[in-house]
């Protein structure tokens, strides 16, 4: 077949089309869309003809926060190219829009083969974004309103089919998609098993569901022993229930699970960390208790049963213009020493409808096991006079969750979500956690994050967006791999714990969307020479 221009394409009465999760529809001037739904991953593809060489357009419109995907060169459901556009709540927030070029290679990660801000796109409801692609060889090229967004090379397919992609999680209203035009050199597609829907590559850690809610938040400590205990509650995320929460053993690295417990300590694991004695420690804040704003719960026998809470004895006592907020995981450096993150924001603020109130972290240090804690220090300095703290807050770096580990010996490395600003903020310090550097711009967007050094060295980030994602960073966080689309949980509130040597154990928040779903989930990233792969 020659060079051939079709479009604009309609679905008429889906003839022609393969449709994955139900048949799209047509729609007022010609629009087209997928039902709205809870089945996450919704695809047309053209059923008939193939391109290699090819340029693209359409528009699409969101309804809602719903990440869209062009996908071209396409195998079959699990290898293909796509442009990627994965909207989330936040960046609506930030105003931000971020775009890549993604491959899917058949097994259940995908790669970006770029991923970056958009300058000058704003995330917006209900208006029309326009949409170009080119394929040229193994080049491969994108625009959104004219801007850039990628221009990459690759070499592992040569043509395939076209379609388009909604990702519908957390919420059932669906895009919009008009005007598909396509130039190019038309060939018949090759005989194919049509869309399939994607295999689970997750491990349930919990069958046990509630059937009016969801398996919510959880979170996870690694014992001396090896075994590795899941503290999993149930409610609705949304409205912050709690309705109930059970402890889920695996003495196999997470591969398995034993049945669920009832949980011991209602509050949750906090942050956690494990004594050289094997006695567990989960901190907790009392915000609202001047007198003891950050307590201990301890446990000798694996969570079996508790004493506490206990106040942390803090040299100089909390500061009082500090209110303290949530503890995050507890780093364990390699001499021994506990450095313990934990949230704050200003006992003083005002606030104001204008204003986004500051939060940020401060961190303690034991040499004692956790018995005693040195002062809070913030995890920021002045960027004028780095020797000191920030010299007034407007300036220092916001963020509201945090995640830290030993990149090197002595040197603690961090990322905080941030509130308005497109990119996570990054932390370090070069002493252990007595002194911080300035914070400053990190390296990816993201959301709800874990950091975990491993046995190799590396660190691996994890975060909410782009979907639910890896990072990868070799030399101490100062460069970091595109991300890896580990799966389309755009809720993901994960935690993680290296399990096995270069083994790291994510525990995540999966669909969300239907109630009376086994819908925790665990992934085990391996970190190996060629990047992050699942190793379950």
């Amino acid at each position: 077949m020659g060079s051939t221009a079709i479009g604009p394409m309609c679905i008429g009465d889906g003839s022609g089309w393969r449709f994955l999760n139900g048949a799209w529809q047509g729609g007022v001037d010609g629009e087209l869309g997928p039902p709205d739904g809870t089945r996450v991953e919704y695809l047309a593809v053209r059923e008939e003809e193939a391109y290699g060489d090819f340029t693209a357009s359409f528009r699409f419109r969101l309804r809602n926060i719903t990440p869209v995907r062009f996908l071209f060169r396409l195998q079959d459901s699990r290898r293909f190219y796509a442009l990627d556009i994965p909207f989330g709540g936040q960046q609506f927030r930030s105003r931000a829009c971020w775009a890549g070029m993604v491959i899917a290679d058949g097994s259940p990660l995908q790669r970006y083969l770029n991923f970056g801000l958009v300058p000058g796109l704003c995330a917006c409801l209900e208006r029309w974004y326009e949409v170009r692609v080119r394929a040229d060889g193994p080049r491969l090229r994108a625009w959104i309103d004219d801007i850039p967004v990628a221009d990459v090379e690759d070499h592992a397919y040569e043509s395939g089919r076209i379609g388009l992609g909604s990702l519908q999680t957390p919420y059932t209203e669906a895009p919009r998609f008009d005007r598909l035009l396509l130039e190019g050199k038309q060939q018949v597609a090759p005989d194919w098993p049509g869309l399939e829907a994607p295999a689970q590559h997750w491990i349930i850690p919990c069958r046990e569901v509630d059937p009016t809610s969801y398996q919510s938040y959880a979170s996870i400590i690694k014992s001396n022993s090896e075994e590795v205990t899941l503290y999993l509650t149930f409610g609705n995320p949304n409205a912050v229930e709690r309705k109930r929460a059970v402890f889920i053993r695996s003495q196999d690295g997470g591969r398995t699970w034993g049945d669920p417990e009832p949980a011991t300590l209602d509050v949750g694991f906090g942050g956690p960390f494990v004594r050289r004695d094997g006695t567990w420690v989960c901190l907790h804040a009392q915000p609202d208790d001047a007198a003891a704003p950050l307590v201990a719960y301890e446990s000798d026998d694996e969570g079996r049963t508790w004493r506490g809470p206990e106040p942390l004895r803090i040299a100089g006592g909390w500061p009082g213009e500090w209110r303290a907020g949530g503890p995050w995981r507890v780093v364990r450096r390699r001499d021994g020493a506990l450095v313990a993150p934990v949230m704050v924001a200003r006992t003083d603020e005002p606030q104001a409808e204008t204003q986004c109130p500051f939060w940020a972290a401060v961190a303690m240090r034991s040499e004692d096991d956790g018995q005693s804690w040195s002062a809070p220090v913030l995890c920021d300095a002045d960027a004028r006079d780095a020797d000191q703290p920030p010299a007034m807050l407007r300036y220092a770096a916001r963020y509201y969750e945090v995640a830290v580990d030993e990149a090197e010996p002595g040197v603690l490395v961090g990322i905080g979500r941030p509130d308005r600003d497109p990119y996570m903020w990054q932390l370090r310090s070069e002493d252990g956690g007595r002194s911080w550097e300035p914070a400053i711009i990190g390296h990816f967007p993201g959301f709800c994050p874990s950091l975990t050094r491993t046995a190799s060295g590396a660190l691996v980030a994890t975060t909410r967006y782009p979907h639910f994602a890896a990072h990868l960073s070799r030399d101490g966080g100062r460069t970091w791999s595109r991300p890896i689309i580990i799966d389309y949980a755009i809720w993901a509130n994960q935690q993680a714990v290296e399990i096995e040597p270069d083994v790291v154990l994510v525990t995540y928040m999966g669909h969300i969307m239907d109630p009376g779903q086994p819908d925790s989930r665990i992934a085990r990233l391996r970190v190996t020479d060629q990047g992050l792969v699942l190793d379950h």
